[in-house]
């Protein structure tokens, strides 16, 4: 048993969509060493995955991470009525994957909160290019033109998607960002700054690694060793071969987008987030107050 099992939310929210069920996580028996990442969507969850796995289990000896790492509140392709059993098997610590707002998750203070943010120009990309290698099974619409996706994706605010919309994501954690549970981790440093970043988050979560295990560490979550390894990191039967794992880079939306899309972008981001968090999101850095640069020192 946990040893403060009150929730940090008197009133939670709760999200129901095609996708996602937040009240499974009601249905799990909380473990005061579980671990959760966390994203809207595109912005590194599955290799932040496979760098707590290494740094927790030392190795990646299994057919899918989706089956050692759930992803807790989806309904579109497990049954809700098959996740509790699964993910109350899994061995301590669980390391649990979510696309929820904070409001919508359960908090506990020994938990470890992992969330991902990434400068949303390269989010639109890799989200488009995501749903494009769905099967038909699971997506049969016809996209736009890129053009036409990112105007509806940059604009959706409160109105449309209420609970998936990337700015309220976005707002939702960083407002719980100081806790000392909550980790906020950007992209742009993941893959620029990989090693100080693997520090990072071995800190965060208590757990000590030496030179020949941040090496493995590295490697096994390099992008070629995840391309060549693509079935152990793709959902299995709902994309099309080897696309779950795409580019890995940030940038490329500077050849797709037009001079009045990036403008209206730096309107749209200065009205939807403070500006801390605003300069941040594009630019990744370190933030000041945040138990990150201490590992710096």
């Amino acid at each position: 048993m946990m040893p403060n099992n009150q929730s940090f939310h008197q009133n939670r929210i709760v999200i129901k969509d095609e996708m996602r069920d937040s009240t499974i996580w009601d249905l799990i028996q909380p473990r005061n060493t579980d671990i959760v990442i966390c994203s809207c969507y595109k912005s590194g969850t599955t290799l932040t995955q496979q760098i707590v796995n290494l740094i927790v289990n030392d190795d990646d000896n299994f057919e899918s991470i989706h089956d050692i790492s759930s992803w807790v509140e989806e309904i579109f392709v497990t049954p809700p009525e098959n996740k509790k059993s699964w993910i109350e098997s899994l061995p301590s610590p669980r390391i649990l994957k979510s696309h929820l707002l904070f409001e919508a998750l359960p908090y506990y203070p020994e938990w470890k909160y992992i969330y991902l943010v990434r400068d949303g120009r390269d989010v639109g990309v890799s989200l488009y290019h995501h749903k494009k290698s769905f099967l038909p099974k699971y997506f049969n619409e016809n996209l736009p033109e890129f053009s036409y996706f990112w105007d509806d994706l940059v604009e959706t605010k409160e109105d449309k998607a209420e609970y998936w919309s990337y700015w309220k994501h976005i707002k939702s954690w960083w407002q719980v960002r100081n806790l000392p549970n909550v980790l906020l981790v950007h992209y742009q440093n993941l893959i620029s700054d990989k090693s100080q970043e693997i520090d990072i988050i071995s800190d965060f979560l208590n757990l000590d690694i030496n030179k020949s295990k941040k090496e493995i560490i590295l490697a096994k979550s390099s992008l070629e060793y995840m391309k060549l390894n693509w079935q152990k990191f793709q959902p299995s039967g709902v994309f099309k071969p080897n696309t779950f794992i795409n580019k890995g880079v940030n940038g490329s939306w500077e050849n797709l987008l037009t001079t009045e899309q990036l403008k209206r972008y730096e309107i749209i981001i200065s009205e939807e987030l403070e500006p801390e968090c605003a300069n941040w999101v594009k630019n990744a850095g370190f933030l000041p107050g945040i138990n990150s640069a201490e590992v710096m020192n």
